[in-house]
């Protein structure tokens, strides 16, 4: 829908290779139909918890308005303080609105797959799928197939967007079109706070312990239930651990942009901040520019990081 590795993306790929614009639509119908009783087990019981159908009909539909440029189906599928992330950075919604109501892009036989949620907060879900399918931008095909996060809060009685990111798979096809004229890395999020600088410190220390593998550094700033999702898709803890320290990475610099941050409820902080990286795992080189987002809760008075994606960016 919105078309988009860096450092941690790429070791999904890796270590799973050492061990063996645009955006929305699917096969949601079936997949809705199939788990309309089905409440996620990580989702809370709760009158405030989202049934996976529910997010996944939604989702299902902007996709829908997107490939249509259905404004009016935009807007209420939008949270005011909502934020895309894509190949050409991050965006604010006025942005995003405007990029998804005048796109020359087609989309058909779209599908969803590997659909999970899990709930952040009482009213805060966070949606992972996989996206397969043919979406076209000025006659150049976009990479397929894609993994998808979006953060959902409830408003009311609905569930807004908050959140939209996605990264290509390792096998995926195609390619993302050129920049916007008005692309503008420097003006990006512009309105948006600086990260507070304890979270800043903590995400570096995060890059830091990654690059000398420290694993008892890095693990010090998870929490027990992180979600990660990146190119071989929606990973735990343990598996995120194994992948980032499974594989031979070797990493010669890396430099982290100005971060950025809001509150997205219950005392959860989202960062969002690009990377410039220099480096190997294994035989693969790791992709050099990024745009990444990190959500923050405290624990027991200490920042931990309870979900990180990234996608490949323009320099």
């Amino acid at each position: 829908m919105k078309r988009n590795l860096s450092i941690f993306a790429i070791l999904f790929a890796i270590s799973f290779t050492l061990a063996c614009e645009p955006t929305p639509t699917g096969n949601t119908t079936a997949v809705a139909s199939a788990n309309a009783n089905n409440i996620n087990a990580n989702i809370a019981t709760s009158s405030a918890a989202p049934a996976l159908a529910e997010l996944v009909a939604i989702e299902r539909k902007a996709w829908d308005d997107w490939a249509t440029r259905n404004a009016a189906g935009l807007e209420g599928y939008m949270a005011s303080n909502f934020v895309n992330v894509g190949y050409n950075g991050a965006s604010d919604r006025a942005a995003a609105m405007k990029s998804w109501t005048s796109h020359k892009c087609e989309m058909k036989d779209l599908k969803f797959s590997d659909e999970a949620v899990s709930q952040l907060a009482p009213d805060l879900a966070l949606l992972t799928f996989k996206a397969t399918g043919a979406i076209t931008c000025d006659g150049t095909a976009g990479p397929d197939p894609m993994n998808v996060s979006v953060i959902y809060k409830r408003e009311g009685d609905s569930w807004k967007a908050v959140y939209y990111q996605e990264v290509p798979t390792p096998d995926a096809k195609g390619e993302y079109g050129p920049a916007p004229a008005s692309y503008d890395k420097a003006a990006q999020l512009a309105s948006m706070d600086p990260a507070p600088q304890e979270l800043v410190t903590t995400e570096t220390k995060l890059w830091e312990t990654w690059k000398t593998q420290d694993q008892k550094g890095f693990e010090e700033n998870l929490s027990s239930d992180i979600v990660v999702n990146g190119a071989m898709g929606r990973a735990d803890r343990a598996q995120y651990l194994k992948y980032a320290f499974g594989s031979e990475c070797k990493v010669e610099s890396y430099n982290l942009g100005p971060m950025k941050a809001q509150e997205i409820g219950d005392g959860l902080t989202m960062m969002f901040y690009r990377a410039a990286v220099k480096g190997t795992c294994g035989k693969d080189t790791v992709p050099p520019n990024s745009i990444a987002a990190t959500i923050y809760k405290r624990e027991n008075g200490t920042p931990k990081a309870i979900y990180f994606m990234e996608s490949p960016v323009r320099d």
